[in-house]
């Protein structure tokens, strides 16, 4: 497994100083050769990130042994440094929604603060190691890239209150926003909607009848954390049940989504609309 997995990265570190448009970087092919390979982006001469002395893959987040103490991290044997970042919430605009509240120790609460661990351009990409001597590089998150439209954009987030709002218990969300015959989120036990569906519905997927759509396993409730919506209710990080671009898009992206970006199915697996 450990020589199959070198010469991957091998091959990887000759082919995609270019790009990263590799088969290791689709949705769905688990994380090795994509954007959260540390070791593979450091072997491509991506960003300048230090890759791991024995091209390990999952050593920038997760360890067998000398990992973070359990009850510090929402994850298991966690090896990445923490970031401490203290951001403000997003501010609810609508005037329904003031109701739900947003967890006030700490919005990024569960993974979403393991998440900015990288992604919030201070704490480094590349570092890892035993709690107290993290070892590997020191190299934070680029500022910007071009996104697939050829426009800047920035990876890492320095305020909540232009992003998704996260922190939130969608129990209550649902209990605010569906009242009587008004839905506006669908249940929690609800699963995504499934790759290759959205474009071929047109104007009546902008309904309440969802009888016709085809739903992953993955359900929303699977990626609560302790019934909070997190960045990985949106995102799954090791790319392995992800969906992939519908094949009539013009463009390749891969934003780890758990549905696609056609027609909205990503923001209309919670919100009825």
């Amino acid at each position: 497994m450990m020589k199959k997995l070198v010469i991957l990265l091998a091959f990887a570190s000759i082919t995609a100083s270019a790009s990263l448009a590799l088969a290791g970087s689709a949705a769905k092919t688990g994380v090795v050769g994509s954007w959260h390979d540390i070791t593979y982006l450091g072997n491509a001469g991506i960003d300048g990130y230090k890759a791991d002395q024995y091209n390990r893959v999952c050593a920038f987040c997760h360890t067998p042994h000398n990992a973070l103490p359990s009850g510090l991290v929402p994850a298991p044997l966690w090896n990445h440094a923490q970031s401490t970042v203290q951001l403000d919430p997003y501010a609810w605009a609508s005037p329904a929604n003031l109701a739900i509240t947003i967890y006030p120790s700490d919005p990024l609460i569960g993974p979403s603060r393991l998440c900015m661990g990288c992604h919030d351009g201070i704490t480094a990409v590349d570092s890892h190691g035993s709690a107290g001597s993290f070892n590997g590089g020191n190299t934070p998150m680029s500022a910007s890239y071009p996104d697939a439209l050829g426009n800047t954009a920035k990876r890492y987030i320095t305020d909540l209150t232009v992003t998704h709002p996260i922190g939130f218990q969608y129990s209550q969300a649902v209990s605010v926003r569906n009242v009587g015959t008004d839905t506006e989120l669908v249940l929690p036990t609800q699963g995504y909607i499934a790759d290759n569906q959205v474009l071929a519905l047109g104007a009546s997927f902008n309904t309440n009848n969802r009888s016709s759509l085809s739903y992953s396993s993955k359900t929303i409730n699977d990626t609560l954390y302790q019934g909070y919506l997190t960045c990985a209710s949106c995102h799954d990080v090791h790319n392995s049940v992800n969906a992939a671009p519908a094949p009539t898009t013009t463009t390749s992206y891969n934003y780890f989504l758990y549905a696609q970006e056609e027609g909205s199915a990503i923001c209309l697996s919670c919100h009825v609309k």
